[in-house]
Parts: structure tokens; C-alpha cells; sequence
């Protein structure tokens, strides 16, 4: 059975255990993400979707390569259980990955990372408004703990001080994907 966990929690221990351990064998399709009572993301005729290159406000919605982008996923940002939000404080031009990242954590499941990702439902809404995912595609990046991590390509930038959200929900091999990320840009 898959099991949800913080990314961040990994990184610590891969951290504390990196100089005595061996290599972590590459793990099975496991959501990185925070409960979050959410909507479904699906459009309304008066929604349009999110396509890269489109501005909120301040605020520019494109694709990054693996280099020079910060993952939601991946770091730790202060959470609060309660509201379900994890509020991550970053400068003004950063470019910063929303999405929930995917991994394989358990081999003997048979099915490989490629499956649960062709098998997941995911949707996206970014200050309300849904996004085209598979316009922005996805990306694998490489964790020393988990092996490879697969998310969909959306990066938020914004180019001045300014507060966004986006909401993930959907389900991976059963289980359910409810994530919320503010982000607050601030000065350099």
C-alpha cells in the first residue's frame, strides 16, 4: 500500500543518513502532498484554463526545466494542519513548481511509475481558475532518497511582491491527492 509522507521528512533523514548509507533503491508512485479541503477543478463555461505564458496579475504561470526551479514537493514550507495550507515564502523572481510530485514507493506493487501516472486523475486551480495540464506537460526530476519524481510542469514567477495559491486534488492508485500552496513573493 502507498503511503503519503513530506518530501521534506525524506530529505532530513537522507540528509542525517547520506554519509553512512548506501544508495535508496528507487521507490513506487506515491503523492507528495497535504490534506486540503479543496473543489474540483474542473471548468465552468465562464472559467478559462490556465495555458503557459498566461499572467494572474503580477504573476507569470509557465514551464521550467529542471535547473533554477524550486519544488513545492521538495522543500519545507511551514504547514498548517488545520486549514490544510502549506505557506511558502519566496523572493520575487523565483521560479517555483506547484505541483503535487508522484514517485514509485513500493517496488513489489508491480506497476512502474509510468503506469501511475497514466492512471492518476489530477486537476489543478490556480487562484480559482483551473489549469490546462496538459498543456504545460510534466517533468521528472531526480531525489537522492525517493529516485525519480514526476509532476506536472506548472511554475508560478511573478516579478513583484505578491500573494497566489494553487490547489491540487485528484487520486493516485487509490489514494487522494488534496494539496494548497500559498505563495507570498516578496522583495529581493
Amino acid at each position: 500500500m502507498k503511503r503519503f509522507g513530506y518530501l521534506t521528512i525524506s530529505v532530513l533523514l537522507a540528509i542525517c543518513l547520506g554519509a553512512c548509507a548506501t544508495a535508496t533503491p528507487k521507490a513506487p508512485a506515491t503523492p507528495i502532498a497535504t490534506a486540503s479541503p479543496i473543489t474540483s477543478a474542473t471548468p465552468t463555461a465562464s472559467e478559462e484554463l490556465i495555458n503557459p505564458g498566461d499572467k494572474i496579475g503580477d504573476f507569470l504561470i509557465t514551464t521550467g526545466g529542471d535547473k533554477g526551479i524550486i519544488y513545492v514537493s521538495t522543500i519545507h514550507c511551514p504547514y498548517d494542519e488545520s486549514a490544510g495550507i502549506e505557506s511558502c515564502e519566496m523572493k520575487v523572481g523565483t521560479k517555483v513548481n506547484v505541483a503535487v510530485g508522484i514517485y514509485d514507493d513500493s517496488p513489489s506493487s508491480g506497476k512502474s511509475l509510468d503506469e501511475y501516472w497514466s492512471e492518476q486523475t489530477y486537476e489543478m486551480v490556480i487562484e480559482g481558475r483551473p489549469v490546462n495540464l496538459k498543456a504545460f506537460g510534466s517533468i521528472d526530476i531526480y531525489h537522492p532518497v525517493v529516485g525519480t519524481i514526476r509532476l506536472w510542469n506548472v511554475v508560478i514567477v511573478a516579478d513583484k511582491p505578491g500573494k497566489i495559491s494553487a490547489q491540487s486534488t485528484g487520486v493516485v492508485d487509490g489514494d487522494p491527492i488534496n494539496s494548497t500552496a500559498v505563495l507570498t513573493f516578496s522583495a529581493p
